[in-house]
């Protein structure tokens, strides 16, 4: 091995790899880790969940107040371990967060929760108190160990660019 072998191999490894399923009605779920250097626990990985009649920004691949049938959502390093946990014993997850007695959900939701032989997976977008953009989907169970593996690789790669 040269070092422009061993170059690509690490760049490869510390690239972030997206991960996607598309359902039969062209609801796509897409995971990759944000790439943004983040205190300990706190780097991201993106869920996206994207409807086929996708429309405004949507149509480009970027969420924001105008697009429609598209939702993102970042999930921390530190809430990762229990969606997989979750995703591989089938049971409920919801991203929001219990401070002081009072629920707080700034940017969005992310739920995933067993539904018949696969996983419901809903993503809410929160653009403002007046909008906000809810995309979901039936995760059948073939994919659900493929998801929880995505979310395990992009969790590797997030913990990398914490510091």
């Amino acid at each position: 091995m040269n070092f422009r072998d061993a170059l690509n191999i690490v760049t490869a490894e510390l690239t972030p790899q997206p991960w996607d399923y598309t359902d039969g009605e062209g609801t796509t779920l897409t995971v990759i880790p944000a790439g943004l250097r983040s205190d300990p626990g706190e780097a991201e990985v993106n869920i996206r969940a994207t409807r086929s009649d996708a429309a405004g920004l949507g149509d480009y691949g970027i969420t924001g107040p105008n697009s429609r049938g598209v939702a993102e959502v970042g999930v921390s390093t530190s809430l990762l371990p229990a969606l997989i946990e979750a995703l591989t014993q089938r049971t409920v997850w919801r991203d929001e967060c219990l401070v002081a007695g009072t629920l707080t959900v700034v940017a969005g939701d992310l739920a995933a929760m067993p539904d018949g032989d696969g996983m419901l997976v809903a993503v809410t977008e929160v653009h403002s108190a007046e909008r906000q953009e809810t995309v979901a989907m039936r995760l059948p169970d073939a994919q659900r160990l493929p998801l929880a593996s995505a979310l395990r690789r992009a969790l590797d790669v997030a913990r990398s660019w914490e510091g």
